[in-house]
C-alpha cells in the first residue's frame, strides 16, 4: 500500500467539488473583508463575522435545496475531533443559545471541511459511514450555493474568479 491508494468508496469527484468550492468561498470571505488574524498572523477567512452577518438570510434563498441541507446538517452533526488527556477523541457540536441557524449552520460545515482535510476521518478503525459522509458533503455544498445566493459581494468575488477560468 502507498499513498497512491484511495478507496473505492469515496466519491472522488463529490471530494473534489467540495474542496474547490470551500476554498474558492474561503478567499472570496477574505477578499471581502471578513478576515481575521490566525496563528503566527496567518490570514483567515472570519466564518463568525459572516455567519453574523447573514443572520435570518437563509430563509431568502429561493431554492429548498438550503431548508433542506440545513436540515441535513443538524441531523447529522458531524462531531469535532478534540484532544482529551492526549489521547483523540470525538465530542458534538454543540449549538450555543445565541447562535441562528446560518451561525450554528456554518459551524457545522467548517467540522465537517476539518474532518475531512485535516484527517478526522481516519478513526482507529475503518469508516463505514460512507453514504453518510456522502450526505454530509452534498448537504454542505447547498449550504455553500446558499450563502453564495445571500451575500452579492461573496458572489461577485467568486464570479470573478470564476471568470478567469472561462
Amino acid at each position: 500500500m502507498s499513498l497512491t491508494f484511495f478507496p473505492k468508496d469515496i466519491d472522488q469527484g463529490l471530494v473534489l467539488e467540495f474542496f474547490w468550492k470551500f476554498s474558492i468561498f474561503e478567499y472570496a470571505l477574505k477578499r471581502e473583508g471578513y478576515l481575521r488574524s490566525g496563528r503566527n498572523r496567518g490570514a483567515e477567512p472570519d466564518w463568525i463575522k459572516f455567519g453574523h452577518d447573514i443572520r435570518g438570510k437563509f430563509d431568502q434563498v429561493t431554492t429548498p435545496e438550503i431548508k433542506l441541507a440545513k436540515d441535513l446538517l443538524i441531523k447529522l452533526s458531524p462531531q469535532r475531533q478534540i484532544v482529551h488527556d492526549m489521547e483523540l477523541g470525538w465530542e458534538p457540536v454543540v449549538r450555543q443559545e445565541e447562535d441562528s441557524d446560518e451561525e450554528f449552520t456554518l459551524r457545522i460545515l467548517r467540522t465537517s471541511r476539518n474532518n475531512l482535510f485535516h484527517g478526522g476521518k481516519y478513526p482507529e478503525s475503518s469508516i463505514r459511514e460512507i453514504a453518510r459522509d456522502r450526505e454530509i458533503l452534498k448537504a454542505s455544498l447547498a449550504i455553500l450555493q446558499g450563502c453564495y445566493e445571500i451575500h452579492t459581494g461573496i458572489k461577485s468575488r467568486i464570479d470573478e474568479v470564476i471568470s478567469n477560468f472561462l
